[in-house]
């Protein structure tokens, strides 16, 4: 429950993922490193395997205080000296509590080191396709989200495609470059162009339920920090086409020029189209534009 607060309470600050995911690692790791603590200082102090190594104070039990001290020291493998086992069971505990911290250490250390160079899959795209209608022309669009480091050099692929006789009959290919994944990015087919009417007639008939029509959408790309290859691909069948005009913004521009403000939710948002350009989109037979 803690940690679900704490990742709530960073979802509203709009902190990052990479962010909000490495600093829960690194609160996960030091509650995991105090809890190993003061288990070996409980086990060291029930037990009485441990002594001062003072003259005079050898029968003298350390307090539970004195044993996180020791048990910090030995998860360290430090070695004062101040206080040391003096059974085979406290030496034991030493071994124990020494080697996990080797463990612990590594694992640590290699996580760390993940979270911080790794490039989470932070790309998002709309759960539907959307045939748009905007500035008096239908689109077949797919809105796509970035929640991490800007991607360049995109190259993307739209591929559509019926099954027939247990075989694959391909409709329309579609292959592009993309401008820059910073936040937001639009991927359209004007399906007023010459070459897109065999997929609008395909749209048409999946809409009408005359044949089921499978879709994906796939791109490549770079980041554009590391130069890490970026990949991404999302299927769509007929049961996600809807209809719509313009999406719902998320996020605001400052007065610097600078996208602020987010607000995903609205992300698969989108307004609604009329039943009168419903209508027209199955009637359209005109001459590409």
């Amino acid at each position: 429950m803690f940690f679900s607060k704490f990742d709530t309470l960073f979802t509203d600050m709009q902190v990052s993922l990479k962010t909000r995911e490495i600093v829960a690692f690194l609160v996960s790791s030091v509650f995991l490193y105090i809890l190993i603590i003061l288990l070996f200082a409980w086990l060291f102090h029930s037990s009485g395997s441990i002594g001062f190594n003072i003259t005079g104070k050898e029968k003298i039990k350390p307090d539970f205080g004195e044993s996180v001290y020791f048990s910090a020291n030995s998860f360290h493998t430090i070695g004062y000296g101040d206080i040391h086992p003096i059974s085979s069971t406290g030496r034991l505990l030493v071994m124990i509590e020494s080697f996990t911290s080797l463990f612990f250490v590594a694992i640590f250390s290699g996580f760390l080191v993940f979270l911080v160079i790794h490039r989470y899959s932070n790309i998002i795209s709309t759960r539907n396709v959307y045939i748009r209608y905007r500035n008096h022309r239908y689109f077949l669009s797919i809105r796509l989200g970035n929640k991490g480091r800007t991607i360049i050099d995109l190259k993307s692929k739209f591929e559509a495609w019926t099954i027939v006789n247990n075989s694959r009959v391909r409709v329309f290919q579609l292959e592009e470059e993309l401008p820059d994944l910073e936040r937001i990015l639009y991927f359209d087919i004007d399906l007023h162009q010459a070459d897109n009417q065999k997929l609008r007639q395909a749209l048409i008939d999946a809409m009408n339920n005359k044949t089921l029509l499978h879709m994906k959408f796939s791109f490549i790309g770079n980041d554009i920090r590391t130069g890490d290859q970026v990949a991404f691909a999302k299927y769509f069948d007929s049961g996600h086409l809807r209809f719509g005009t313009i999406f719902l913004n998320v996020y605001s521009w400052d007065i610097k020029g600078r996208r602020t403000d987010f607000r995903w939710r609205n992300f698969e948002k989108i307004g609604p189209m009329e039943q009168r350009q419903i209508g027209t989109f199955y009637e359209i037979n005109e001459s590409p534009l």
